[in-house]
């Protein structure tokens, strides 16, 4: 394998998808590719979507509760400062190759940590289990998937936005099945926790994977340039633990913040679940208690316990580094972290599970879902498979397609591509424009 330096050469090569037989693009330039990625991420459509998708509460009026977009902006400045980081402690140890920069690593980071939501359907993971469950409803296999092969019917059974997320960024964005957004290499890999396809996962008793057979060569492409194939198996890239690291961090404290803006749990509950991780200095009680409100106090604690947890995963990141470095590190970055980061992490994961998860508007809400996704499915789904198979349609089957707009499937198109194109139309909705058409869709018209 070599030594470290040529490994994270290997790693690190800013090739693009259109760049594959050239060199690697340059990076002593001022906007350097890592750069270049950030900046195609922020201004793509599927991007500017996400303001209008849930993160954890649906369909909210107050202003100040995340929705996927500021999540992921602020999973890229966590992101970017573990980059920044782990990259100076690499450069130390003489372990990054000549010409890349700590900054580089954040760069990377940010860019990726922007994009790892960018799949994710309406309602966030109530639309993801409505999906895969109306996939595997047996009064739908048995009429539409029966001439689908079992790795392509995987894609959809076990539907989930970390693929789809891969799909958008590598064939739909810019030039829809022609083009993707070409990142980098190093960015597109760096956004891979789970680097096996649906078919894979389901048979090792798992849900969890990266991208659809559909894009299944721009994935080992990706992969075997960067060295990360090895023995037929894929191994994840070094960054991806910290990217995944960045989102476990915003979500379990940012949950909680919003669940407390809501009114779901008080500000003491969000300072209980600190205990472990922060100390009487870190809490500050005199400073705490000038604050005119419990959203300032929360935001302080926020901010104090991310200086804490932000080095500590660092140092986790070096703990485990040699089993990152061959490819067999089991388990994410925090299932290694510190006692004290690790308390923390499963105190404000107890809050979620027990309070904010049960609350009653959020519940019903998650319920209502399944009927929203089934009236689309009910929809799309046989228009599309009529159309693929050539049997005659209904007006509405018709008008359905042309709803669908250019997400409509080509003439010709086989099943499984047929069935591609629902999933990006329906997953590409915001919250609001997917509630519209189910609205319509049961004849009643919006309010």
């Amino acid at each position: 394998m070599g030594s470290h330096k040529e490994q994270w050469s290997r790693l690190l090569a800013p090739y693009r998808k259109t760049r594959k037989d050239k060199q690697p693009a340059p990076l002593d330039v001022v906007r350097n590719p890592f750069v270049q990625d950030y900046d195609r991420i922020i201004f793509s459509s599927s991007f500017r979507r996400l303001a209008k998708k849930t993160q954890v509460h649906p369909l909210v009026r107050n202003d100040h509760i995340h929705n996927r977009l500021t999540h992921s902006l602020e999973v890229s400045c966590v992101g970017r400062s573990l980059g920044l980081q782990v990259g100076q402690a690499l450069t130390d140890m003489g372990h990054l190759p000549d010409g890349v920069r700590p900054d580089h690593l954040g760069q990377i980071l940010q860019a990726a940590c922007l994009a790892h939501d960018i799949g994710n359907p309406p309602f966030g993971h109530a639309g993801e289990e409505a999906l895969r469950d109306w996939f595997k409803d047996t009064s739908h296999t048995e009429h539409y998937f029966k001439d689908l092969l079992p790795v392509e019917r995987a894609d959809f059974e076990a539907f989930d936005g970390n693929a789809q997320g891969f799909r958008v960024i590598n064939t739909l964005e810019n030039n829809k099945d022609a083009g993707g957004l070409r990142l980098t290499f190093p960015v597109l890999a760096s956004l891979v926790k789970y680097p096996c396809s649906a078919h894979e996962a389901l048979g090792q008793g798992s849900g969890k994977f990266n991208f659809y057979r559909a894009e299944q060569e721009v994935f080992a492409d990706i992969f075997t340039t960067l060295g990360l194939m090895r023995d037929g198996l894929a191994c994840r890239h070094p960054l991806s633990y910290l990217l995944e690291a960045a989102d476990d961090i915003c979500y379990r404290i940012i949950d909680m913040e919003d669940a407390r803006e809501l009114r779901i749990i008080t500000y003491q509950d969000i300072k209980d679940a600190m205990t472990p991780l922060l100390g009487e200095e870190d809490m500050d009680a005199g400073r705490l208690d000038a604050m005119d409100s419990d959203r300032r106090r929360s935001g302080m604690l926020r901010t104090r316990a991310m200086m804490h947890i932000i080095p500590s995963v660092v140092q986790t990141f070096f703990d485990t580094y040699e089993d990152m470095m061959k490819g067999t590190l089991k388990g994410d970055l925090l299932k290694h972290a510190k006692p004290e980061v690790a308390d923390f992490m499963a105190a404000a994961k107890g809050v979620f599970n027990s309070k904010i998860m049960n609350n009653p508007q959020k519940t019903a809400l998650e319920i209502g879902t399944y009927t929203l996704y089934k009236r689309l499915m009910d929809v799309f789904i046989p228009a599309c498979f009529n159309y693929s198979k050539k049997n005659s349609m209904s007006y509405q089957e018709t008008r359905a397609l042309t709803l669908m707009g250019s997400n409509a499937p080509a003439e010709g198109a086989c099943l499984y591509t047929a069935y591609l194109r629902v999933v990006d139309f329906v997953s590409g909705m915001t919250d609001d424009y997917a509630t519209f058409i189910s609205q319509q869709f049961s004849g009643t018209a919006a309010q």
